[in-house]
């Protein structure tokens, strides 16, 4: 599995130098946040080519100022937090050196409606979408936990076409959550 995960990142990261793959996505992007009906929006801050759909995300914030847009927040092994985010809070770093926000006594986490998945690869079987991931199982126990205390929600992962992991390359295990759907460039 470990094979298959650089594989899949190395792979990534070329594609994230791609500038006509670059433009779809934020024509993709664009298109998703328009017709999106929720009031809490969760998306992830960009690491080793992950599509970065953050001036997409923040434009959509400028222009619902009621809506809230929001960061995840590790705690070691444990379920991911998600704080409300804007370009003028502040961030710190997280246990993995990826900027999150602070949950403070000034702010409190927030339950999204949408939260919006990177996928190292993807794979559709069982008439289900599947993320592939770097392994810590972050997203994976997050969703579990909301569909445990009945939150409803929608988990939309976005990756890139060409990432596709066929059934016989790989398969989720019991602890793998399924997702709403997937944006593919």
């Amino acid at each position: 599995m470990d094979s298959l995960r650089q594989q899949l990142l190395a792979k990534r990261i070329d594609l994230a130098e791609d500038p006509d793959l670059q433009a779809r996505l934020e024509s993709l992007a664009i298109d998703f946040f328009n017709q999106l009906k929720a009031d809490c929006v969760a998306i992830y801050w960009p690491i080793q080519g992950e599509p970065d759909l953050r001036s997409v995300a923040l434009k959509w914030l400028k222009e619902s100022p009621s809506k809230t847009l929001a960061l995840p927040v590790v705690k070691a092994d444990h379920p991911l937090i998600f704080a409300p985010w804007n370009q003028d809070l502040p961030l710190t770093k997280g246990p993995q050196g990826i900027p999150e926000p602070l949950i403070d006594s000034n702010s409190t986490p927030v339950q999204p409606d949408v939260v919006i998945v990177p996928c190292l690869g993807w794979s559709f079987q069982n008439n289900q979408f599947w993320r592939v991931g770097y392994g810590g199982g972050y997203y994976d126990r997050t969703l579990s936990n909301w569909k445990e205390k009945g939150h409803s929600f929608k988990a939309i992962g976005v990756g890139y076409r060409s990432l596709e992991v066929k059934e016989g390359d790989w398969r989720p295990q019991q602890h793998d959550q399924a997702l709403d759907s997937v944006l593919l460039i």
